[in-house]
């Protein structure tokens, strides 16, 4: 880990172009769990692999506290390095998941995407989130947004030792869900407008997001919709069910996985 590196610098990729892509957000995998390591395994060989990009849009992980972590995740960046190796793996930060950093892309062989980037396939212009940078109503998150993507905060959290780290993220988690249970749904939700205008700015046919957990198309206005991928969710019955997104004569497709 270089002196002055920290992830929220090294995201630096917000232009890239696809040719036949898969979108997912959302998974929140815990390293620990086998069951949901291969539900992930049989999504990539079942789904992902007859795509030539899959774009992981946040919160690919329930959290992830810096690279020197691997190993408490082979289960599931083992089979993720093998896809990548003969397709192309893209990764954007969550709210749960932005310590992932360079040493991490490279050793998976992954892009890290700055957030918002655009995405160009074909003719059209996609505009990709994670989706919580647009929740501009929930003031309290965006003071929270704003200090752990800042560099000195990510700088000093890193140099923690990973055990500390790990109790951090672990209490982060739990604060987050009650915190989660006292706000309303409409301060959670993205901002209409706000998308409205990145998306003029910077010229997009399509908007596709995660955070919400709101799985759905939204039209915005007459010439932009937004589309929010489905969240993974796991019972403790090991009944999973993921989502994803792609794109079929040019349209937009979200699609189950069970």
């Amino acid at each position: 880990m270089s002196l002055f590196s920290c992830p929220t610098i090294e995201a630096q990729t917000n232009r890239i172009v696809l040719t036949d892509p898969c979108f997912i957000s959302d998974l929140h995998l815990n390293a620990e769990s086998a069951a949901q390591a291969a539900f992930f395994v049989r999504f990539l060989n079942e789904v992902a692999s007859a795509y030539k990009e899959l774009v992981i849009l946040g919160d690919f992980f329930d959290y992830w506290v810096g690279d020197d972590a691997w190993d408490s995740a082979v289960g599931l960046l083992e089979p993720l390095k093998n896809w990548a190796s003969n397709h192309k793996l893209f990764l954007m930060h969550g709210n749960r998941d932005f310590m992932m950093g360079k040493r991490l892309c490279e050793r998976l062989g992954a892009t890290l995407l700055a957030d918002p980037t655009v995405a160009t396939l074909g003719s059209q212009r996609l505009l990709l989130s994670h989706g919580d940078l647009w929740c501009v109503n929930d003031h309290d998150y965006q003071k929270v947004r704003r200090k752990v993507r800042s560099v000195w905060w990510q700088w000093l959290v890193l140099r923690l030792p990973l055990s500390k780290r790990l109790e951090i993220a672990n209490n982060a988690r739990a604060r987050s869900k009650q915190s989660k249970e006292n706000k309303e749904a409409q301060l959670m939700d993205v901002d209409d407008k706000t998308i409205a205008e990145w998306a003029q700015k910077l010229h997009c046919d399509y908007v596709i997001h995660g955070h919400t957990h709101r799985p759905g198309s939204y039209r915005i206005n007459d010439s932009l919709q937004r589309f929010v991928l489905a969240d993974w969710r796991f019972s403790a019955s090991n009944t999973f069910k993921g989502g994803f997104l792609t794109f079929e004569n040019n349209v937009p497709v979200l699609q189950n996985f069970h």
